[in-house]
């Protein structure tokens, strides 16, 4: 699995913006759409809805390249950037670090937790078991 480098966690923010900022989820969300694409057609895009420099752009896709979340290549005097991983792929990731973090921190007591916070709707529970089954399967 690809590795990351996220240094923030935000639980009341939704989707990405979970462990990126607006503007790199934004950001995020244009190259997923375009595949790959260079700093001045993303620039182009924000641009409608909100006043942002080119420079500002430029840095947060630089830094979104150096967290290994884009790939950068030259093309002439500028880069063309796309994703490292779809977005269902970093979304797994990126669950997957926050859960991992949680079991090495509080150990079964995070199953624990986790078990504890699903509704008390009975399909939720049905659909853990389900699951937990099918990857008993597996092994």
């Amino acid at each position: 699995m690809k590795r990351f480098k996220v240094n923030s966690f935000r639980p009341g923010e939704s989707g990405i913006r979970k462990v990126l900022g607006d503007l790199e989820a934004d950001i995020m969300e244009l190259v997923w759409q375009k595949g790959i694409a260079s700093v001045r057609e993303i620039h182009e895009v924000l641009e409608r809805d909100r006043n942002i420099a080119y420079t500002t752009v430029m840095t947060v896709m630089s830094r979104l390249s150096d967290k290994g979340i884009l790939e950068k290549e030259r093309d002439g005097k500028h880069y063309l950037y796309k994703p490292a991983a779809s977005k269902k792929e970093f979304s797994q990731t990126m669950f997957t670090s926050v859960i991992s973090g949680l079991k090495s921190d509080l150990g079964s007591q995070a199953l624990a937790f986790f078990v504890d916070s699903l509704s008390e709707d009975n399909s939720t529970l049905d659909e853990l078991e389900r699951l937990i089954q099918e990857k008993r399967k597996r092994f």
